[in-house]
């Protein structure tokens, strides 16, 4: 999986059940419903069968609904109107259209002789010449066809709407009824109107995070509190282009992501990434590019519009999506500036915790981070620090496994809820080699927020480097060491015993050992303690011992590989120790002359 993800909007060339599937299987972790066409019956069946598929899939698959907002938006018009350049066009409030008059969802008559009418993200673009009565009449500057409930910008109009129009309601409604993952809301201005959206959530007994869409140019004048408002944000340059002049979208991408990387938000690149891909079958160089440097920005997520929603063929341009993305984080380009990035530590304990995690897990060559927590809240702050090693999120919670989808980095999984810390990180680490980010015997470093029960706050308060292997005695050090070797059971004598074995001694032994003490490698005795039989053979022996720990032949049949580790007073089933054999050997070899 690529640390960045790949957001999809669905449409007619993407609704059905096994195109969804197949969409998620070339690389999609979140499906964007479009508020703004189609029905709502239409939308509810699609959420339903995004959330069939990720019932499907062992990766998560989570859904977006993205509200229409307060947008002016043509006429829907069934036949295109073509708007030839030079003509005269009056704009009006209506639910019609041809080449001299276009019905608005929104009137815009408080608009100036002067001001620009950008239509469908600036393709078609006229001057207001006059105001008469409720209409605005311009002269089409730069024409073209005109399709249905197309998008309308007038740079400089301040209409006084609501953020949450009685559509976008009804589309909430849904959202909390079809318990939704996100909602991206439209056209926010300042952090209070992301409020606006999460309270009206919050009053239809729901509790899905808001996704602030940055699309008019009062949001970047307010970014750092729509930042800390947000669960994310979106970049949309479609509009952002038509508000901005086009040179300065970049720059504003980039200044957001930035942002959004030192306060570990989620944040989304949209809008005409692969573009040309609607119809052709490449993308050009310059969209190739486009996808790369969003990804080499830092960016949590790179999204999809036509090019999934009515593309000839979806799925070749999430593969091509997906292809760019992980040929750009296999570069030392990306390696060079994920070193270079990372944020310094927050006032959070939590913050602390998870930057240390990213250099330790360097350090001692980590296969994976294993995010343990409830809310998420663990896992995205590891994120924050984009560490070398993927970043494995263990939750019982399936509304946050899906979430987490979103973010940089982060493969999600499910386990089941405990509350015991040495339970929270064996489930953890088990669900680290069942998706395969880890072999057994690898080393991972622990994170853990799961052990309060209070979600969404600082939580994050333990930090381990751990050992991804099959636990099969935990007990106290009591000869330091670590040895691997076929088990042995006391009761059963040492004459038959091969060499370097482990041998396991039961509560009730009193000794002593019978048959040929050099054969023993180690020893596990049920008794803890340091002045026992088996302890004082230990130390005579030198050999590595972990007491009050426990084995049976019903549970670890004789023979068995094991791994003392006395270090940590553990017992694993295998040999954890021959990775650090092998790289010792390469070190070796690579130091011959």
């Amino acid at each position: 999986m690529s640390n960045a993800k790949i957001v999809c909007t669905l449409g007619p060339a993407s609704a059905s059940h096994e195109r969804i599937r197949a969409l998620a299987d070339a690389g999609m972790t979140v499906a964007r419903v479009n508020s703004s066409h189609g029905t709502r019956e239409e939308r509810r069946d699609l959420l339903e069968r995004i959330r069939e598929v990720d019932r499907e899939s062992a990766a998560p698959l989570a859904s977006m609904v993205d509200l229409q907002g307060p947008e002016i938006r043509t006429a829907p018009v069934e036949e295109p109107v073509d708007l030839v350049e030079g003509s005269e066009v009056r704009f009006v409030e209506g639910d019609d259209a041809s080449a001299s008059e276009v019905g608005l969802s929104i009137s815009i008559a408080g608009a100036s002789p002067g001001d620009r009418v950008l239509v469908d993200d600036g393709r078609i673009e006229a001057t207001v010449e006059r105001v008469d009565g409720d209409a605005v009449v311009a002269r089409v500057e730069s024409g073209g066809e005109l399709g249905a409930r197309k998008g309308v910008n007038v740079p400089g109009l301040a209409l006084d709407l609501d953020v949450v129009t009685e559509d976008d309601r009804e589309d909430l409604e849904l959202a909390v009824e079809q318990e939704a993952d996100f909602v991206a809301a439209s056209f926010v201005r300042t952090a209070e109107d992301v409020l606006a959206v999460a309270g009206v959530i919050e009053d239809l007994g729901g509790d899905v995070p808001v996704v602030a869409k940055l699309e008019r140019s009062g949001a970047i004048d307010h970014l750092e509190d729509i930042v800390e408002a947000a669960y994310g944000v979106m970049v949309a340059r479609g509009d952002l282009g038509v508000e901005y002049p086009l040179q300065e979208v970049p720059l504003i991408q980039k200044r957001v992501v930035r942002r959004c990387r030192e306060t570990g938000t989620p944040v989304i690149i949209a809008t005409e990434m692969l573009d040309s891909m609607v119809h052709a079958r490449r993308p050009t160089r310059a969209e190739a590019s486009d996808v790369a440097n969003a990804v080499l920005d830092g960016t949590d997520a790179v999204m999809l519009s036509a090019e999934t929603a009515i593309g000839d063929d979806p799925v070749r341009v999430v593969e091509t999506m997906d292809t760019i993305v992980s040929e750009v984080e296999a570069s030392e380009e990306y390696a060079d500036l994920r070193e270079q990035r990372v944020p310094g530590p927050g006032t959070a304990s939590a913050d602390s915790l998870a930057r240390a995690a990213r250099y330790l897990s360097r350090d001692v060559g980590a296969s994976a981070v294993v995010a343990a927590s409830e809310s998420g809240y663990t896992a995205l702050k590891t994120a924050k620090y984009r560490p070398e090693a993927p970043i494995v999120a263990a939750t019982p919670d399936e509304g946050v496994r899906r979430r987490l989808a979103l973010s940089w980095g982060i493969r999600p999984v499910h386990v089941d809820y405990v509350a015991d810390a040495e339970d929270v990180i064996r489930g953890a680490v088990d669900a680290v080699l069942d998706v395969g980010a880890a072999e057994s015997g690898d080393t991972v470093v622990v994170l853990s927020g799961m052990m309060t029960g209070v979600e969404g706050t600082d939580t994050t308060n333990m930090l381990k480097v751990h050992v991804a292997a099959e636990t099969l005695a935990t007990g106290q050090g009591t000869v330091p060491g670590r040895v691997v070797g076929p088990l042995a059971y006391a009761g059963d004598g040492l004459e038959n015993a091969p060499e370097g074995a482990i041998l396991a001694v039961p509560g009730s032994f009193e000794g002593p050992f019978d048959g040929d003490l050099s054969r023993i490698g180690g020893i596990v005795a049920a008794r803890r303690g340091m002045t026992g039989y088996a302890a004082i053979v230990a130390r005579e022996l030198g050999v590595p011992m972990v007491s009050g720990a426990s084995l049976a032949p019903a549970d670890v049949a004789p023979g068995t590989t094991v791994t003392v580790d006395a270090e940590r007073g553990i017992v694993y089933e295998g040999d954890v120790l021959a990775r650090e054999r092998a790289a010792g050997a390469e070190i070796t070899a690579d130091r011959r002359p």
